[in-house]
């Protein structure tokens, strides 16, 4: 099926069944996330917040490539790497100390 048919889908279905790493199972996402995704604009995101991204180098959901790319060209988004999965669950204590250090605490 391609991406296209999937999104077809999931918007006729009302809710996708999507995996959340935190509750360690599949939830349901309703498609309303896509229309609402849909109504910012690339501009109104590039606020200049201080921004904190923490990545696993293992991570197989989302590409290390992305977060490097989004990082380079923000000078307010500091990225710390971890080695570790998408779920980050074995390095709490590197996020902790990473959080504290951002937070200058």
């Amino acid at each position: 099926m391609s991406r296209a048919e999937q999104l077809n889908q999931w918007r006729s279905d009302g809710y996708l069944d999507i995996y959340h790493y935190r509750e360690n199972r599949k939830l349901p996402l309703h498609y309303q996330f896509v229309e609402d995704a849909r109504h910012y604009e690339g501009l109104e995101l590039g606020r200049q917040v201080p921004t904190l991204i923490l990545h696993g180098c293992d991570d197989d959901v989302i590409p290390m490539i992305a977060s490097r790319d989004y990082a380079s060209t923000r000078p307010w988004v500091q990225l710390v790497e971890l080695e570790s999965d998408h779920g980050l669950r074995d390095v709490m204590g590197l996020i902790w100390a990473a959080v504290r250090e951002f937070c200058d605490l």
